[in-house]
């Protein structure tokens, strides 16, 4: 073992110089060397699984584009022993993105053409025909409206279009795969959004007759929740079937190993971190993570401390960490994980020995709860009256106290105004006005948790920056107290 001091400034102004905000947007480019390739997403990948579940920030638009790249698509063929990959011709059928990128239809041109009246069966229908011509030689590359116009005139339109395809296909060993995400851009209102996902749904279960052409869709978890989504003959086939989307640990800490690994200025010093903890086949040197548990726990060690603390009473970092960035799910979206580093590597006084210590760990995830929440509101605007209730309350709390409180800040009553003036209310809600049904649309979300006693708890990763107390857990901020 290599007892040489690595440089801990360089890890640690890398991983200060992390960038872990921006999302995926629309029509982005993923490149080989920028993908981290988590064992546990096998499934996610696998063409005749057609449904895959998650929250924000868990990778939903970034396996949308990496499926676009031809490149990466061909390693991902090996890497997760899907070799249909290789030979998969992939098509955006709706990915929220207002830029005109045919044959993908716009967020425009699906929500006036469902305005307009068109039966959302027939919007998809007409979507996957023009998927299907994309890939057939001669063919144009129609509006939806009049591929709707000739449906209606020609009922066998869909099934001769696709048979077509499905045949030629065959015939060159290709799957097509269209993939579909940012499904709650489909329009404002939810029942709109609700209409045109059951029937995506239902198309993707049809598609299963045919030998070469498959569906990818991407939901949110609070979609997947409203139980009509797949009140449609077969609709158990698909939700069955479906794929979570989820972070282990020590997926997390691959991830966070493969961004320095890709720093310049931080390669090196990772390595000598490595093997002075003996400890170098736990580096994701190709974006993989099949990798010892152990080994990687050494890497974290070194860099920074083994506890909490002083001692294990305090919790071990590396199992510490993802359990206080943790939904109530137990899922961590690599965004929280990457921002709770940064923040740690910018703490001040820098740490001797180390990159980061457990001082800047906590200031870590009072920043990753502050960002966390901010993409929670954004989504889910109907939280933050839930939430905004319980300030400097201690959690885990009874039922019948959170009932109370949501009844003395009138919760209810500020959704249903907000749902009038068109902000998204849980599906849940909507069919009435008791708590019971927002605290079950709370915990669809992840953001609470009804423990076996009975008594609610909001985890440490919304619970921080709403100013929400508890014993014993990670301190609110100081403005809030």
């Amino acid at each position: 073992m290599n007892s040489s001091q690595p440089d801990f400034a360089a890890l640690r102004d890398a991983i200060a110089a992390f960038d872990p905000s921006p999302r995926v947007e629309p029509n982005a480019t993923i490149s080989v060397e920028e993908a981290f390739l988590p064992a546990g997403h096998r499934g996610v990948l696998d063409l005749r699984r057609q449904l895959v579940v998650g929250n924000r920030g868990m990778g939903k638009s970034f396996w949308t584009h990496a499926l676009l790249s031809t490149d990466l698509r061909d390693r991902l063929a090996i890497v997760y022993k899907h070799p249909q990959l290789a030979n998969a011709y992939v098509v955006v059928g709706f990915n929220g993105s207002d830029r005109e990128s045919p044959p993908a239809p716009t967020v425009d041109e699906i929500t006036s053409i469902y305005a307009a009246g068109h039966d959302p069966d027939k919007i998809w229908r007409a979507v996957m025909i023009r998927m299907a011509w994309s890939v057939l030689p001669g063919k144009h590359n129609g509006t939806l409206d009049s591929i709707i116009a000739s449906l209606n005139a020609d009922p066998n339109l869909y099934s001769r279009a696709l048979s077509q395809a499905d045949d030629e296909l065959v015939r060159a060993g290709k799957t097509l795969l269209v993939v579909f995400d940012a499904l709650d851009r489909m329009g404002r209102e939810w029942a709109s959004i609700q209409n045109l996902t059951r029937a995506l749904l239902a198309l993707a279960v049809g598609l299963q007759s045919f030998r070469a052409i498959r569906a990818k869709i991407f939901m949110r978890v609070d979609q997947f929740a409203d139980q009509e989504l797949f009140r449609f003959p077969d609709g158990s086939k698909i939700k069955n079937d479906h794929v979570d989307l989820f972070w282990r640990p020590a997926e997390l800490y691959g991830l966070l190993l493969f961004e320095l690994l890709r720093n310049p200025n931080a390669r090196d010093p990772l390595l000598a971190l490595a093997e002075r903890e003996g400890a170098t086949e736990a580096l994701p040197k190709t974006g993989e993570s099949w990798i010892s548990e152990d080994a990687q726990a050494r890497i974290i060690n070194g860099l920074a401390g083994e506890f909490m603390g002083s001692s294990k009473k305090r919790g071990r970092v590396y199992t510490w960490l993802p359990l206080h960035l943790s939904d109530a799910a137990q899922t961590c979206s690599p965004r929280s994980f990457l921002t709770a580093w940064k923040k740690a590597a910018e703490h001040n006084p820098a740490p001797t020995g180390r990159a980061v210590d457990h001082l800047g760990l906590q200031e870590g995830v009072r920043q990753a709860s502050r960002s966390r929440l901010e993409e929670l509101y954004e989504d889910y605007p109907w939280i933050r009256p839930a939430l905004e209730a319980l300030r400097r309350q201690f959690v885990p709390m009874e039922r019948e106290q959170l009932f109370e409180l949501w009844a003395s800040e009138h919760v209810v009553v500020r959704i249903r105004q907000d749902a009038a003036e068109g902000l998204r209310t849980p599906v849940k809600f909507l069919a009435g006005d008791e708590p019971s049904a927002l605290l079950s649309s709370m915990r669809d979300v992840a953001v609470m948790e009804e423990r076996a006693n009975g008594k609610i708890n909001v985890p440490d990763i919304y619970r921080v920056e709403a100013a929400i107390l508890r014993k014993g857990g990670v301190a609110v901020p100081k403005r809030w107290v």
